[in-house]
């Protein structure tokens, strides 16, 4: 209902700020979306591939990059997209949306300047940020649920990389986080081949 509205809204004539609130709305709708799906599937402990359902993943990340941008706005960082490669993967678009966007925006929110580099390559998914870094303790615990690192800063439940490490579970993939030297930190999602 809220995507429809949007939809309707920015077929209007809309002054470029007011477009630019109502897409907003329109990602918030999609994302919202997107985590409601994964989490059932979830709940469930289901599997869903939709019926051989294949999601391009460099399109996507072009996309969550493009999400991102309200996030580094008024920051000194660029998003690189380095598309390597034309994989896909079986599995619902919704659900490699919430993994692998909730591993950029994570590094979008710590990075203070410098870049956030997401990198497609065959089998994986590297996001590579020149944030602070992170502990090797924090890597260890990353994706346990409720953990919050040393470097966390607002009012988050620590809930994010621990949905993306029970996705990754469920759909058999591989995640990881470390720390760069001599900062950052690079986030490592492994999908395989289809």
């Amino acid at each position: 209902m809220i995507k429809g509205a949007a939809e309707l809204i920015l077929a209007g004539d809309l002054t470029p700020k007011m477009r630019e609130r109502v897409q907003r709305i329109e990602r918030a709708s999609r994302q919202c979306t997107d985590l409601i799906s994964a989490l059932l599937m979830l709940s469930r402990n289901e599997r869903n591939i939709g019926a051989g359902e294949r999601t391009d993943i460099a399109r996507l990340c072009a996309q969550l990059i493009e999400d991102n941008q309200p996030t580094i706005a008024g920051k000194s960082i660029q998003i690189v997209l380095e598309a390597d490669a034309q994989p896909q993967v079986l599995a619902p678009e919704s659900v490699f949306a919430v993994a692998l966007g909730n591993l950029i925006s994570n590094a979008c929110k710590y990075t203070r300047e410098g870049h956030v580099r997401v990198r497609v390559l065959e089998d994986r998914v590297e996001v590579h940020d020149t944030g602070p870094g992170l502990s090797a303790e924090d890597a260890k615990h990353a994706f346990d649920r409720g953990y919050r690192g040393s470097a966390a800063t607002g009012t988050g439940g620590g809930i994010g990389l621990a949905i993306v490490g029970r996705l990754s579970q469920l759909y058999g993939w591989r995640v990881s986080l470390e720390p760069l030297d001599p900062h950052g930190a690079k986030a490592t999602l492994v999908f395989g081949r289809p």
